[in-house]
C-alpha cells in the first residue's frame, strides 16, 4: 500500500512539473514536450552550447521519475549526458562514475563520441568502462565468493572416475 501511494506521489510530482514547464515559454529549454517525453533535441542544443544548468534540471528529474513510457534509449540519452556533465566537476566525479556505470549496463558497447568530452572526461569513462567490463569478465568466471566456476576443460572420466584434460599442448 505504502509503495503504491509512494509511486503515485512520484508520478504526480512528475506531472506537476511538467504542468509548471508547460506554463512557461521556453518548454523546450526546460528539456520536455507537451506529451511528457524528453525533448532530446532542445537537450542536446543545450548541452552544446555549454549550459549545463539549463540541462540537469530535467534530466535529473526524468531520471528520478522513470515514467513507464521510458525507453531504453531515452535511459542510454539520460545516463550519458548526465555522467559527462558530473564528470566535468571534480566534487561529482563519483556521481559521474555510478552514471556511467548505469550506462554501461543498458549499452557495454557503448562509447562517447558523440558529446564532447575533456581528455580527462574521457580517461574517467574509458577506466570506468574497462573496470565495468573487467567485473563482467570476472563474474563469469568465478562465483560470489571468488571461487572460479566448473569449466568445459575437463571432462569426467566414466570408467576410472578421474577427470582429464579435453586439450593437452603437446611438447615437441
Amino acid at each position: 500500500m505504502f509503495h503504491r501511494n509512494l509511486s503515485k506521489r512520484k508520478g504526480l510530482l512528475f506531472l506537476a512539473f511538467l504542468v509548471l514547464c508547460s506554463a512557461s515559454q521556453t518548454l523546450g529549454a526546460y528539456g520536455f514536450k507537451l506529451d511528457g517525453t524528453l525533448d532530446k533535441e532542445a537537450i542536446s542544443n543545450a548541452y552544446f552550447e555549454g549550459e549545463f544548468s539549463t540541462v540537469l534540471p530535467p534530466l535529473e528529474t526524468y531520471r528520478q521519475n522513470f515514467p513507464a513510457s521510458a525507453t531504453r534509449d531515452d535511459s542510454i540519452f539520460v545516463y550519458k549526458y548526465l555522467s559527462v556533465i558530473y564528470a566535468a566537476d571534480p566534487e561529482t566525479k563519483a556521481k559521474a562514475e555510478s552514471y556511467m556505470v548505469q550506462l554501461l549496463k543498458l549499452m557495454p558497447t557503448i562509447e562517447l563520441i558523440d558529446v564532447y568530452m575533456t581528455d580527462n572526461i574521457q580517461a574517467i569513462f574509458r577506466k570506468v568502462k574497462d573496470e565495468y567490463l573487467g567485473r563482467q569478465e570476472y563474474m563469469q568466471e568465478n562465483d560470489q565468493f571468488g571461487r572460479a566456476k566448473a569449466t568445459k576443460q575437463s571432462v569426467k572420466d566414466q570408467s576410472k572416475g578421474k577427470s582429464r584434460p579435453l586439450w593437452t599442448p603437446q611438447l615437441i
